[in-house]
């Protein structure tokens, strides 16, 4: 092939595409109804020993403490073909290849969101639950915001 000619459609659709596998997983089908059925089998569960608008809370508390540590704190990729491309990355910073507003992170910011919304509905808006679930809901949600990408809030889970 001659330089400067265009690739023909064929040829570009079999060049190699990399793909970060350590979060490539979440675009597969079914992983937003496994979230959500991870989250309704955690109420289902605290339900049978609570009452059902406290198990709203702890789901959302729980729910914010885990994708906290999971999507935001949590550096780097265990896939050892990745050669440390993505270590200084956390997994939020990973997804979609750092491209904002995708559906993929806009489910992932609906999610806390509707938690909060049943947590305090189903503490019937009462001032101590509703205070720890505003606190869970302002840290996700603005862990999350694009003006947050890559950055390390006074330096800490810099390294």
């Amino acid at each position: 092939m001659s330089p400067g000619r265009a690739l023909s459609p064929t040829r570009r659709a079999s060049q190699p595409v990399t793909t970060n596998k350590n979060v490539e997983w979440l675009s597969a089908p079914g992983a937003w109804t496994f979230i959500m059925a991870l989250i309704g089998l955690g109420w289902l569960i605290l339900s049978l020993f609570m009452d059902s608008g406290l198990a709203w809370t702890y789901v959302h508390l729980l729910h914010g403490v885990i994708t906290y540590y999971l999507l935001h704190w949590n550096k780097g990729s265990p896939v050892q073909m990745d050669q440390g491309k993505y270590d200084n990355l956390t997994f939020w910073e990973q997804l979609d290849d750092g491209v904002q507003n995708t559906n993929t992170r806009k489910f992932l910011t609906i999610v806390p969101v509707a938690l909060f919304l049943l947590a305090t509905h189903g503490t019937d808006y009462r001032r101590q639950p509703l205070g720890l679930n505003l606190i869970v809901l302002l840290v996700l949600v603005i862990a999350k915001f694009p003006a947050m990408h890559k950055v390390r809030i006074f330096g800490i889970n810099k390294y």
